[in-house]
């Protein structure tokens, strides 16, 4: 199926106003769960759960709606084409590899930049487990977080930025992929401090995507690599290793 592209207004807007809208929750509720015993974690989760899920399965159903006067998803995520499962295999191999290979050199630019930019910043906004020396508690955080920022989160970004936006982005060609990822690496204002890395991590995961038209390989790779985030947190915080207040 053939989407109207996108505008540079649009293509602007419509990859920055979600995380804006998760940034100003996050904001708000921090302070107030942290100052009730929860951990830094819990806000972050309750962002993806209450704005970007909804907000960004509402977009993709409103314009479904708009288009063909149904709620149907598989008339906006258009980068839906079937592959072979050895080619599959291999592309999501791939792409957890470059992910990786673009994210860890670049990690340490964030730590420093979170100790001289943005050193301001509440220590919470960076702490996961700040706010709580409950081990217990910050385990649960960690096992929401599996679900929620393991799968929930990422499969909607998917969906949303390589599966629907992207594919309006084909009038740049091969600069749609990098303004795509760059644009999704700066859409995490919460996260100012990985900019650079998730940039990266962004335009390998929107290539990918781009390259074979199926959106499906995103999801798997970032559900992938927010599952052994979401894993190693909760394995850690279990074997009471995690305390921050």
């Amino acid at each position: 199926m053939q989407l109207t592209p996108l505008s540079p207004g649009q293509i602007a807007f419509n990859h920055l106003y979600i995380g804006v809208l998760v940034t100003v929750f996050y904001v708000i509720a921090g302070p107030i769960l942290v100052s009730q015993g929860y951990p830094g974690l819990a806000p972050l989760l309750l962002a993806e759960l209450l704005i970007l899920a909804p907000v960004g399965m509402a977009h993709l159903l409103v314009t479904a709606k708009s288009m063909t006067g149904q709620y149907q998803l598989s008339s906006v995520v258009v980068n839906t084409r079937t592959m072979p499962l050895r080619s599959m295999v291999l592309w999501t191999l791939g792409g957890i590899v470059l992910v990786n290979l673009v994210y860890i050199p670049l990690y340490p630019v964030g730590i420093f930049l979170k100790n001289s930019l943005f050193s301001w910043l509440p220590r919470w906004y960076f702490d996961p487990g700040f706010g709580s020396t409950d081990a217990t508690l910050i385990a649960k955080m960690y096992l929401a977080a599996i679900f929620i920022d393991g799968l929930v989160g990422p499969i909607v970004e998917e969906l949303f930025f390589r599966g629907y936006l992207l594919a309006r982005m084909e009038f740049l060609k091969g600069w749609a992929p990098v303004l795509n990822g760059a644009l999704f690496g700066v859409y995490h204002f919460w996260q100012p401090h990985n900019a650079l890395a998730l940039i990266g991590v962004g335009i390998v995961l929107s290539y990918v995507v781009w390259k074979t038209k199926n959106v499906y390989l995103g999801i798997i790779i970032h559900c992938s690599m927010n599952l052994l985030g979401a894993i190693g947190g909760y394995m850690a915080a279990s074997s009471g290793m995690m305390f921050s207040r």
